[in-house]
């Protein structure tokens, strides 16, 4: 397995190389996602996946994984593979409304949803067997291989906000529609940029907040630019495949490389849950040795939270009909939500540092019921 992250002019040309050069079926290919390398998303969805598909198959199944903005700019992740200059890609469902309008409009109750493990998996079940989901995936030219979910997304900021008075007329990045009327609802102006601008916006002083994970602190240096964090609950993230998959690459897999690709992104999917939490905990831990403050919010700035989530649930339905086109906004997501109740009685118990036992729960309860003879081929 080899991995190629941004580093200049010479990256970017040979990875346009390998990319031009790379066969179209062969069992070498290219994998892509825009995080670094030590993202958790990036470290344990692709480069320590790609590992384990290597291992899986016993060699027969090697990736060329590209980090960062290499080969593909964040909002062509989707794009670049269904045309072929990546095999296999992450996309984060946000950038492309038109083309995924369940992914995103499953995404407005990001603020109501808090338990990324539940939510990693229900989010895979629903778009891995909902009939309407799949024919998303289908018309978009990719097939969807499995999801991801983010931690709690808080605040980091240039200066404290640690109040809603704080934010009133603050730029901040946000990710997702429901966060970002949450945003004006508090009279801050929300910023529509890839995650991967972060930094250079809280630097130049384009953003005063970025709004994600606070990992980040540490994965994507953000400590250098953004010294208060305020442990905001702004929700979680989900939408958009962890793997997309070229869709005539799938289908020249044979039934027993796609069941290796099955099983490593269940295995996948644990180590992301438990790394993800780890490189938080690791993060904050060493914020103050970088100057950064952290901060609780106040009691208002998390009832306004609480109380844009309870509104958000009676017009989740309305902007699903209006803003996405669903037909049937209320049994879709009535479904998405009966999908999330199933993981949360399935993960009831288990011990959330223990990657092996979650992993053996998506791989009974989701992969295992997959027909690796027929998803994603027909």
């Amino acid at each position: 397995m080899k991995y190629l992250r941004q580093t200049g002019i010479a990256a970017i040309l040979a990875a346009g190389a390998m990319a031009v050069c790379q066969p179209a079926f062969a069992k070498d290919f290219n994998a892509n996602i825009f995080f670094p390398d030590q993202h958790p998303l990036g470290k344990y969805g692709y480069v320590e996946w790609a590992e384990t598909v290597e291992a899986m198959s016993n060699g027969e199944l090697k990736a060329t994984v590209f980090t960062g903005t290499v080969l593909l700019p964040p909002r062509s992740g989707m794009s670049g593979v269904r045309d072929g200059i990546a095999q296999v890609g992450y996309h984060a469902g946000t950038y492309t409304p038109a083309e995924l309008p369940i992914s995103n409009a499953l995404q407005e109750m990001g603020l109501n949803y808090s338990d990324a493990l539940v939510m990693i998996a229900a989010a895979s079940d629903f778009n891995m067997t909902n009939p309407a989901a799949l024919d998303q995936w289908k018309k978009a030219g990719v097939v969807y291989g499995g999801g991801y979910s983010t931690p709690s997304y808080n605040l980091m900021c240039t200066t404290p906000m640690k109040s809603v008075e704080d934010l009133k007329g603050k730029r901040l990045r946000t990710a997702g529609a429901a966060m970002s009327r949450w945003v004006e609802s508090v009279g801050a102006v929300p910023v529509n940029v890839p995650s991967s601008e972060m930094y250079q916006g809280l630097e130049k002083g384009v953003l005063d907040c970025a709004v994600n994970v606070a990992s980040d602190l540490k994965s994507r240096s953000l400590w250098d630019v953004a010294k208060h964090t305020t442990m905001a609950p702004l929700g979680i993230y989900y939408s958009g495949p962890m793997w997309a998959y070229n869709q005539d690459f799938w289908k020249e897999l044979s039934p027993a490389d796609r069941q290796i690709f099955f099983d490593a992104n269940a295995k996948a999917m644990a180590d992301l849950y438990v790394g993800y939490n780890a490189s938080v905990d690791a993060a904050l831990s060493e914020a103050a040795s970088h100057g950064v403050s952290v901060y609780q919010p106040s009691d208002e700035m998390k009832a306004s939270i609480q109380a844009f989530a309870d509104a958000n649930l009676v017009e989740v339905y309305k902007t699903g009909k209006e803003k996405y086109g669903l037909e049937d906004p209320e049994a879709l997501l009535g479904q998405f939500d009966a999908t999330v109740k199933k993981w949360e009685k399935l993960f009831e118990g288990v011990d959330r540092k223990d990657s092996a036992a979650i992993e053996t729960i998506i791989k009974v309860n989701l992969y295992d019921k997959l027909d690796s003879d027929k998803y994603g081929v027909n």
